[in-house]
């Protein structure tokens, strides 16, 4: 790779976390115990496996305490920040991403653009005029702006686009992996957040490396690592939707990309 990309300060980083995670992590100290060994690296781990496991995910210094937090999958926005400027959506436009519940968030990142929720139809709330409300925010937002970033997938785009009507919208697709690659979307794991999105000018999906590190697996498929998340830890997670799909570098950027096998 071209030294722009710091492979060695890359690798440095996931070593980093592979440690805290043996180390500080009972899902992961629990894969030593059951190779009756010290692992180098830890069992790449389908994201669909990890859906009840949050509890095992957090630092034994810091258990998550579902009384006093909400669930730490939501993570702090900045890699929504960074897979659109990877995408190269508007910087300055108003960012409205369809999800199925409310999130008290105004922006991506304390320097990020501004941020808001909207519920799609047949979202779990009172009645048709109580989703509305709680919309009103976030159409304002996008209103007194002119124009708006919308984040979601397809069907829910669908239904919430006329609603954005005399605003200028660019689309942003969440997809998983391997749809991601093929029709160059933004590359979402429930448990792994944006952790990739279509390059610009090259065709190819590129890895949020400042974020995430990628290794391949026996069978090919991508393990992801989030190097700036303590809570939960995520190491070496192949994400929904990895299957078809492997790692490369960018030949016009030389920086990590998922590929088609």
């Amino acid at each position: 790779m071209p030294a722009e990309f710091p492979a060695a300060r890359w690798e440095r980083a996931y070593r980093k976390v592979v440690e805290t995670a043996f180390m500080k992590v009972p899902f992961y100290r629990d894969q030593w115990v059951a190779a009756g060994r010290a692992l180098d690296e830890p069992q790449p781990t389908p994201s669909e496996a990890l859906a009840d496991q949050l509890h095992r995910l957090c630092p034994f210094a810091r258990p998550f305490d579902p009384s006093r937090e909400p669930p730490p999958w939501i993570s702090d926005g900045r890699d929504l920040r960074e897979a659109l400027a990877q995408a190269r959506a508007p910087r300055r436009a108003p960012v409205l991403e369809v999800r199925p519940a409310v999130l008290d968030r105004r922006a991506l990142g304390r320097t990020g653009p501004r941020y808001g929720v909207i519920l799609a139809p047949g979202a779990k709330v009172v009645d048709e005029a109580r989703r509305r409300e709680l919309n009103s925010a976030a159409l304002r937002l996008a209103a007194r702006a002119g124009r708006a970033t919308l984040v979601g997938e397809r069907p829910a785009l669908d239904t919430v686009l006329p609603e954005l009507d005399g605003i200028a919208v660019t689309v942003a697709e969440r997809m998983d992996t391997g749809q991601a690659v093929r029709e160059h979307g933004l590359a979402y794991d429930p448990h792994l957040g944006y952790f990739a999105a279509p390059g610009s000018g090259c065709g190819t999906t590129h890895l949020l490396w400042r974020r995430f590190h990628a290794r391949r697996t026996a069978g090919g498929a991508p393990a992801v690592t989030a190097l700036r998340r303590a809570r939960p830890v995520l190491v070496d997670v192949v994400p929904y939707g990895a299957e078809t799909v492997t790692l490369g570098s960018c030949p016009a950027h030389g920086t990590p990309i998922i590929v088609t096998h």
